[in-house]
Parts: C-alpha cells; sequence; structure tokens
C-alpha cells in the first residue's frame, strides 16, 4: 500500500482524533495548562497534516506528547505521520502505547490494522481487526474489513460465517459483497465454497450468463465435466457473442481429445466472435493431434499474430516444426515460449529434447533439462530427456539409472521403455534389452520401429 493511498483510508481516522480531543478534565491549575498545551499543540500538528507538512506535524505531536503523555489519540496522530513517512516499525511502537492506555481506543486499532495488512502480517491484522469488531460491534465497515482478513489469512470458515452477519444486517449493497467474496473463492481455488454462492446468486438472476460462466468452471475444476459443459453451452446460448465461452467449450472438447468437435466450435465461434487468440491456439492443438501438420501451422501463426506473448501457441508450433525437422524455427519458438512463460518447465524440457533426440547441443540439453527437474523433480517425461541427454553424451549407465526414474513414474511409457532397451544394448545386455522392447510393443503393438528392433 503506497503512502498517499494509505493516506487517504486514514481521513476517517484524522477527523475523529480531533473529536477526541475534547477539553481538558477538570484538574489542578498547572495539569490544567499542560492539557491545553497538547490540545494547542495537536491542533497545530493537525493543521501540519492537512497541509501536508508532516515532518511539522510530528513536531507538534511530539511536543503535544511532552505535555501530555496520557491521551491515546496523540499517540495515533504521531503514529500515522511516520507511517506515511515510511517508518512503519515507530508507527507501530507509537500504536502499541496507545493501546496499552486505552485497549479498545478505536482509532489506535484501526490504524494498527492498516499498517499491519499494508505490511503484509495479515494473521496480526485479524487479532487486530477482532478486537476492534469487540470494541465496535455495530460498525459494518470494521467488519467487512475483518471479513477481508479472514480471507487473506485463509479462515474461510470464519469469514463465511462473517459474510452470512453482513448480509443480515442489510446494510450493505449484498450482491456487491457476494461478488467481492466470489472473487476471493475464486482466486484461492475454494471452488466448492465459490460453487454454493454462485448458486445463490444465479437463483436470484438466472439471466447473468457471466455467473453461469464461473458455475462451469467450477464445476470443472471440481471434476463434474458432464455438469460443467451444460452450464458452459447455457452460458454460450445465453451470449453467444463472448468468445471465453467458446474457449472453454472448446477447451472441454480438447480435454476429452474429441479434436472434431474442438474445430467444429472453434469455427463457429469465429463466425460469431471477434478472432481470439486462445480460438486459434485450441483449433491449431487440434489439427496437430489429428496429424494434420502443415494445415496447423498458420492457425497456430494466427494466434501469435493476435497475441505476441501467447507462449502456449508458439510451444505447441515450436512441437509441429520439431516433427516436420525444421529444427531451427522450432528452437527460436521454443526460446521464445522459454522467455514469455518465464521458464516453464514444459518448454525447457521440450527444447531439451529436440537436442538429445538429434545428438546435438547436449551440455545445453544438459542444463535446460536439469532446470525443468528444478521445478517438476518427479515428472517422468523430465526423468526420460535426462535419460536420453546422459545416452547421447555416451554415458550409458547413467542413462539407465534416469530412464529407470522415468519408468517408475510411469510404467506404461513407451518411449522410455524404448529407450531402455536401447541403453542396455549400448551396454551389451541383448536380453535385457529385448524384455524391454518386448514390455514396450506389449503396451503398442502396433509400433513396427520397435517390432524391427525385436525382429531385424
Amino acid at each position: 500500500m503506497s503512502a498517499s493511498s494509505l493516506h487517504k483510508g486514514l481521513c476517517a481516522v484524522l477527523v475523529s482524533l480531533i473529536l477526541c480531543a475534547g477539553a481538558p478534565a477538570a484538574v489542578d491549575g498547572r495539569r490544567q495548562s499542560e492539557k491545553a498545551q497538547a490540545l494547542d499543540h495537536f491542533i497545530r500538528g493537525t493543521v501540519a497534516d492537512v497541509m501536508e507538512d508532516h515532518y511539522r506535524a510530528i513536531f507538534h505531536y511530539q511536543e503535544a506528547l511532552r505535555c501530555d503523555s496520557t491521551s491515546p489519540f496523540i499517540y495515533v496522530a504521531l503514529a500515522q505521520d511516520y507511517v506515511l513517512l515510511g517508518n512503519p516499525v515507530q508507527a507501530e511502537a507509537l500504536l502499541d502505547r496507545a493501546l496499552r492506555l486505552q485497549p479498545n481506543h478505536v482509532p489506535a486499532l484501526e490504524l494498527k490494522a492498516l499498517l499491519l495488512r499494508s505490511m503484509g502480517r495479515n494473521e496480526a491484522a485479524v487479532e487486530v481487526l477482532r478486537r476492534l469488531v469487540q470494541a465496535a460491534p455495530d460498525d459494518g465497515e470494521h467488519v467487512s474489513q475483518l471479513l477481508a482478513a479472514e480471507l487473506g489469512a485463509g479462515d474461510f470458515k470464519e469469514a463465511q460465517r462473517l459474510h452470512e452477519r453482513l448480509k443480515a444486517t442489510g446494510k450493505d449493497d449484498v450482491s456487491v459483497l457476494d461478488r467481492q467474496v466470489l472473487a476471493v473463492y475464486l482466486s484461492v481455488g475454494q471452488f466448492e465454497r465459490a460453487a454454493t454462492l454462485l448458486d445463490q446468486l444465479i437463483a436470484q438472476d438466472s439471466t447473468d450468463a457471466g455467473l453461469v460462466y464461473a458455475l462451469g468452471n467450477c464445476r470443472l475444476q471440481q471434476g463434474d465435466t458432464t455438469r460443467a459443459e451444460e452450464l458452459l453451452r447455457r452460458a454460450n446460448r445465453m451470449e453467444p457473442g463472448e468468445p471465453r465461452y467458446w474457449i472453454a467449450l472448446a477447451a472441454v472438447a480438447m480435454g476429452r481429445q474429441d479434436f472434431a468437435r474442438v474445430t467444429d466450435l472453434v469455427d463457429s465461434a469465429l463466425a460469431r466472435t471477434p478472432p481470439h487468440a486462445s480460438l486459434f491456439s485450441l483449433k491449431g492443438l487440434a489439427l496437430y493431434r489429428t496429424g494434420k501438420l502443415a494445415e496447423s501451422i498458420p492457425v497456430f501463426q494466427q494466434a501469435i499474430e493476435l497475441d505476441s506473448t501467447m507462449y502456449v501457441a508458439m510451444g505447441s508450433l515450436a512441437l509441429v516444426y520439431d516433427e516436420l525437422d525444421s529444427v531451427e524455427r522450432a528452437v527460436e519458438l521454443y526460446e521464445r515460449a522459454i522467455r514469455l512463460s518465464d521458464s516453464a518447465a514444459t518448454y525447457l524440457n521440450n527444447l531439451a529434447y529436440t537436442y538429445a533426440s538429434r545428438g546435438t547441443e547436449l551440455e545445453r540439453a544438459k542444463a535446460l533439462v536439469r532446470r525443468a527437474l528444478e521445478i517438476e523433480p518427479d515428472n517422468s517425461a523430465y526423468l526420460d530427456t535426462m535419460g536420453w541427454v546422459e545416452y547421447g553424451l555416451g554415458d550409458y549407465r547413467a542413462a539407465i539409472r534416469w530412464l529407470e526414474k522415468a519408468r517408475r513414474a510411469d510404467p506404461s511409457n513407451t518411449a522410455t521403455l524404448e529407450h531402455l532397451g536401447d541403453a542396455q544394448l549400448k551396454l551389451g545386455k541383448r536380453s535385457k534389452a529385448l524384455r524391454y522392447y518386448r514390455e514396450a510393443l506389449r503396451i503398442d503393438p502396433a509400433n513396427e520401429k520397435l517390432r524391427r528392433k525385436i525382429e531385424p
């Protein structure tokens, strides 16, 4: 949180401080004079704050404390200026002194909660906000702040209780509140809670396609693809001009490997919506998966032209060029995908395998796949790539160690079994090699390359 935004959030606190100042209590003459001097300095400090002269404000507040160290509102005002000047430690110490004087001092609790949240100390902020709600139970704003903090801390059960409490008061805009809570649930993966809230919202307004779409995505995340697709179709019928609904339906079809359906959905979408990079990327992938490599190239290129940062399309197009043996083009696309995706493991591995499968740039390939394994150490494909790199480097025993790890991670991967056979053959262990080849052929009986290795 910036100093300027925090200053805006503290305006209400400053007003309350002025109101809290009041007149000095009836005490002896000297004490009354000190109180009057403290109030005078406090007012001067407040004026300096309004003029954004925070250093002068600090001077006056410190003078006020020399005259009166028993008034919590002075500590709070001084703490505010330390926050604005980037000294949160000193500010927190002052607020703690104010709260020792008056444990339920609302302005001190408000400012400390803001301070702790701005410092990322969410759990501590929750505790302060709970005290604040206890001190001022009828203040809905405090309850709202506690709700936000509980959501941030991951205490969703307590957040739900507070959510229902706020809704019951009828003071807030319930629809806005529900959507704010919903956004948090969706962002942190609380899909069951999000789905429950979405059901309530849709019951209130069944014409909101966005809510129906969000519920479809929730069901998809929960593994209920049948219900998810029904909801996504419903949203699509309600707003056929919205590209994301078509994209979601095509993604579901892609997950089912119904590639013809993916192509049909994308073509239908492009007839009704503006061009969207994700639509072209999905269609390109469907064409690639059905062996239509040449046809997929211009489709992927269209996706990249629409969105020059779309590394998913770049990585997929790199696969196409790799299979077409256009290595230079494949490498260029993989490198762009790695850079744009902030070194996603899949592209590191794929580029490494491009090199390893051709026996070139093997040391670089080793470095690439090592980075991928740092991200996903148990990924069978990455383990297989490392084994194949070691094979290319001539260290067949090291290759076997990596390939055995890959086989344990995915026992039915025929490429790994074939690679194990190749490595064993290099060590002169033909019987072991044949055992791996036969196991791979049992899984993939149509693999003529394996059959030739068994029956040369």
